[in-house]
């Protein structure tokens, strides 16, 4: 019989020692998720006001919770903005995952507010990211605290809109597509029949350059019409400063309710278009009709 094989003393004692460590490795680490699960509301809290206070954002929470696999839970959020009223949200959660490495993306946050949902993706340098996927679903207009919608008669509801983004020399570019509940407009103009046009049933495509919103397809029905147009929102990151125009034609009028809205037998009219301008907290509308 062949004697049995011998492993070299110094090797035997090489593995016990790299066993030795990656048990000791393991051991601290489940110790750290431990400690850090059972940490204190305030305690994570305070470590992450002053963090986003340098950012100019204010956080409260009624909870805060570490989680495994690595991250944060925040429940009862409100987060203030200077010069806008505070934003309420039911949950956020951050965290890291390592499977998004293969889209570059490993980075995740979450929030929640009823019905309402968002959920972006970062590339690994998450405090300064580089790239980004964003998802948004059941978010509208009214769970946006800003004055400009509820003055102006402006306002949306998103079904679902995704989008891929990323930021280059300092600016950032997007493109997506999404589809909406409804997109309303003001139509302030004199001798108008209507105050606002509520266009039902949206998919559009835009992109963002700089500080410009794009919509270079939009399509939808409007008092059972189809219709179809572009539009752009210039210093859209400045609501109060944004310009707007929309373009929309609206296809066989006669199908829907707006013949009988514009009377456009009298018109003696085919087709109607309906432009906007102005800025979201101020804009004019008028119908055109040929």
């Amino acid at each position: 019989m062949a004697g049995k094989r011998r492993i070299p003393g110094g090797l035997r004692g090489r593995a016990i020692v790299a066993i030795g460590a990656i048990g000791a490795l393991l051991f601290l680490a489940s110790l750290s998720c431990a400690v850090a699960l059972t940490l204190p509301p305030d305690l994570i809290l305070s470590t992450l006001r002053p963090m986003l206070r340098n950012h100019g954002v204010d956080l409260s929470a009624q909870d805060a919770r570490f989680t495994f696999p690595p991250g944060i839970r925040l429940s009862g959020v409100t987060l203030t903005f200077p010069g806008n009223p505070p934003v309420a949200l039911d949950e956020i959660v951050a965290s890291w995952e390592w499977t998004g490495l293969f889209r570059w993306a490993p980075a995740r946050l979450r929030f929640r507010k009823g019905a309402a949902s968002g959920d972006l993706r970062f590339s690994p340098a998450f405090w300064s990211p580089e790239s980004g996927d964003l998802l948004l679903s059941g978010v509208s207009s009214s769970d946006l605290p800003l004055s400009v919608f509820s003055t102006s008669g402006a306002g949306f509801a998103i079904r679902k809109v995704e989008a891929r983004w990323k930021m280059s020399r300092g600016k950032v570019m997007a493109d997506g597509s999404g589809t909406l509940d409804f997109l309303q407009v003001p139509v302030p103009a004199p001798g108008s029949p209507i105050r606002e046009a509520r266009i039902e049933g949206v998919s559009l495509s835009f992109l963002i350059r700089e500080n410009s919103f794009r919509i270079p397809k939009l399509s939808g029905t409007f008092e059972g019409s189809q219709v179809d147009g572009t539009g752009e929102i210039t210093r859209v990151l400045s609501p109060r400063q944004s310009m707007m125009t929309f373009f929309l034609r609206i296809r066989n009028p006669f199908e829907g309710r707006v013949a009988l809205l514009f009377d456009m037998l009298s018109k003696n009219a085919k087709n109607a278009n309906l432009r906007i301008i102005g800025t979201l907290a101020a804009p004019v509308g008028e119908f055109q009709f040929f």
